[in-house]
C-alpha cells in the first residue's frame, strides 16, 4: 500500500473524534483501495495501522523493529522443521495453523514467511524436467492459433465435455511417508537443500520390490460446459472395444441426460490410440460423438480436465487412512473426482489457456 492507503487505514481504525466509532479491520480493508485497484488484505491492514505513525506522518516500522522475540523466532523455525521432513511439501498457511495459539494471534503468515527468509528458506518449485521439443512445440503453437479467436463463451457453446484418463496408485501404509515427501512439486528450502536427493523429484521413486506392493487403479472422468461431472473405473485390460462399450453405456447417456435436447456433442479428449480405435469410432458416429479436431498429442497441459486431477489427488491422499484397502481406495477416488468444486468453470478456461499457449511460443503451460 501506498502512504495514502496507510493513512486511511489509521485514519479508520484511530478517528480523531472520540464520536466516530472506530472500524474493524475487515470492515477497512472493503473500504481502501490500492494504486492497482485492489483491496488490501485484512493483515495488510493490520500492519498499516500498526506501523503508521500519525504525529510524524511517517511510514513504517522503526529501524530495528521485530515483531517477533528470539524465542518466537525459534518456535516458528522448529514448527517448520517438524512440518517438513526433508523434501515434504509445506506452505506459510500450514506453519501458521500448527503455532502456538498466542503467537499465531499476534503475527501473520507474512511474518512467518519472512521468518523462514531470514534461514534462507524459500518457496522453490524441485527439479524436474519438462522440455516437449521444437516440433511439437509448433503443432501445439500451431492449434493455439487455430483457436485464439474463441472467447470463453464460444468454448463454453462449442465444446460439451473434456475428458480423460488418469492412473491412481494405492501406496500401502510402509510407503506411505516415502510417499508424502516424494510427491511434494515444491517446498520451502535453501538453494544448497535444493541440490540434495531428499528434495530432488526422482523418476523412479522406489526399489523395485517396492513397487510390488504397491496397486494402480486408473479412472475416467468427464465434465461437461455445465459443470456435470462422471467418473468410473477403468476395467483391466483396457482395449478399443471395451472402451466402446463405455462410450455406449455410459458417456453417452451421460451426455444426453445432460443436454437432452442435443444430437451432436463434441469431446475434448486426449490422442491416445486406443480411446480413436475403429470400435470407438462406429460409437462415436452411431451416437453423434465427434472430437475435438488437431489436438497435440502429450500435451495434458491444455486440458481442462488436469485441473480435476490435481484437486482429486491432493483430497484423496488428505482423507486417507492406513486402514484403507485397495478397495476403500478405489471408492475413494471415485469420490475425490466427483467432488470438484468448479467443474462449470473447466471449459470456459479453454480461453485462457490457449491465451497463455501462444504468449508461451508452445511451450508447456505451468497451469
Amino acid at each position: 500500500m501506498d502512504n495514502k492507503a496507510k493513512a486511511l487505514c489509521f485514519f479508520y481504525r484511530h478517528p480523531p473524534s472520540k464520536k466516530t466509532k472506530s472500524l474493524f479491520y475487515t470492515k477497512i480493508a472493503a473500504m481502501v483501495t490500492k494504486k492497482d485497484g485492489t483491496h488490501p488484505t485484512r493483515d495488510a491492514v493490520c500492519e498499516a495501522v500498526a506501523t503508521f505513525s500519525h504525529s510524524k506522518g511517517a511510514v513504517g516500522r522503526p529501524i530495528g523493529f521485530r515483531k517477533t522475540k528470539k524465542q518466537d523466532d525459534t518456535t516458528i523455525l522448529k514448527t517448520f522443521e517438524t512440518l517438513r521432513p526433508p523434501g515434504h511439501g509445506v506452505d506459510s498457511r500450514m506453519i501458521h495453523e500448527k503455532l502456538p495459539k498466542k503467537l499465531r494471534e499476534n503475527i501473520s503468515r507474512r511474518t512467518v514467511i519472512r521468518r523462514l527468509a531470514d534461514k534462507n528458506f524459500l518457496p522453490q518449485k524441485k527439479i524436474q524436467k519438462s522440455d516437449p521439443g521444437p516440433t511439437l512445440m509448433q503443432r501445439r503453437l500451431a492449434f493455439g492459433r487455430a483457436h485464439e479467436e474463441k472467447s470463453a463463451v464460444a468454448w463454453k457453446n462449442e465444446l460439451q465435455v473434456v475428458g480423460d484418463m488418469k492412473e491412481f496408485t494405492f501406496y500401502p501404509r510402509k510407503l506411505r511417508p516415502k510417499f508424502a515427501q516424494l510427491r511434494a512439486p515444491w517446498t520451502y528450502m535453501t538453494k544448497k537443500e535444493k541440490m540434495k536427493p531428499a528434495f530432488v523429484r526422482p523418476k523412479r521413486w522406489f526399489l523395485k520390490k517396492d513397487y510390488k506392493l504397491v496397486k494402480k487403479q486408473k479412472v475416467f472422468g468427464f465434465t461437461t460446459s455445465t459443470g456435470s461431472s462422471l467418473a468410473f473405473l477403468v476395467p483391466t485390460p483396457f482395449t478399443t472395444e471395451k472402451w466402446a462399450v463405455l462410450l455406449r453405456t455410459k458417456v453417452y447417456p451421460f451426455l444426453k441426460k445432460t443436454f437432452p435436447h442435443r444430437d451432436e456433442f463434441q469431446m475434448l479428449l486426449d490422442g491416445e490410440r486406443l480411446l480413436h480405435g475403429a470400435a470407438a469410432k462406429v460409437v462415436m458416429a452411431e451416437k453423434g460423438i465427434d472430437f475435438l479436431p488437431d489436438w497435440p498429442k502429450y500435451s495434458p497441459d491444455l486440458n481442462p480436465q488436469e485441473n480435476v486431477w490435481a484437486w482429486a489427488e491432493k483430497d484423496l491422499r488428505k482423507k486417507e487412512k492406513d486402514e484403507d484397502t485397495f478397495e476403500t481406495f478405489q471408492q475413494r477416488v471415485l469420490k475425490a473426482v466427483r467432488a470438484y468444486p468448479s467443474g462449470q468453470k473447466l471449459i470456459p478456461d479453454m480461453a485462457k489457456r490457449i491465451e497463455n499457449l501462444i504468449a508461451a511460443k508452445g511451450a508447456m503451460l505451468k497451469c
